[in-house]
């Protein structure tokens, strides 16, 4: 025979009102979990560690943790609120390990920031490297280059976190014979470039490769 509450006795009527509530909760929570398609498993052995909880709690799980597969877990706590001292409302609330969250995140394909990067190694190449700066952005390229004097080694791993195709080096030798060098990060190969000539060189190399 199914057990049943004594609703004669206002203690046990109350249990049983609570009881009828939380259970009708429980199948709305399920319910919209249902219609807006979220995956979900119903278990009764998922416990937090604190006991200030009601009704609903719940964990969100991973497959691509392995055995640690916990990512986020929380509940409702109704009471918490006015045991700190404050109005009696209702509360939500969950913690998320960052690391595993971290683990998460699909990997970020990297976009380049320039295609060409200018490199003077000398003040006097300054003005040579704005003004085919400037000559290059006009066509359309995207442009970037030194402007605190680096050496070159600095310079070229700038470049390459920027993701360019093409750095234009303009050091003292390159002054005394008025030429650029012309580095191709992606082919690993340089060759030399006259100073007027390496706006049209850049523009076209950058348009075939």
């Amino acid at each position: 025979m199914a057990a049943r509450l004594d609703t004669a006795d206002p203690a046990l009527s109350a249990v049983a009102r609570a009881y009828q509530e939380a259970l009708r909760k429980r199948d709305t929570t399920r319910r919209e979990l249902a219609l807006l398609a979220v995956p979900y498993r119903l278990s009764h052995r998922l416990v937090r560690g604190l006991d200030y909880y009601v009704r609903t709690t719940f964990e969100v799980l991973s497959g691509e943790l392995g055995a640690q597969n916990s990512v986020l877990g929380g509940g409702r706590y109704d009471g918490l609120v006015k045991q700190l001292g404050g109005p009696d409302i209702p509360g939500i609330g969950f913690a998320l390990g960052m690391e595993r969250l971290v683990m998460l995140i699909p990997p970020v394909p990297v976009v380049a920031r320039c295609e060409v990067f200018l490199a003077p190694l000398v003040p006097e190449a300054r003005d040579f490297a704005l003004r085919l700066q400037r000559q290059l952005r006009q066509a359309g390229l995207r442009v970037m280059m030194d402007h605190e004097g680096r050496g070159l080694k600095s310079q070229m791993k700038r470049a390459d976190k920027l993701g360019a195709r093409f750095v234009a080096i303009l050091g003292e030798d390159e002054m005394a014979k008025a030429r650029w060098t012309i580095r191709d990060m992606k082919g690993s190969t340089q060759e030399e470039v006259g100073l007027e000539a390496a706006a049209a060189h850049l523009i076209k190399e950058t348009t075939v490769g």
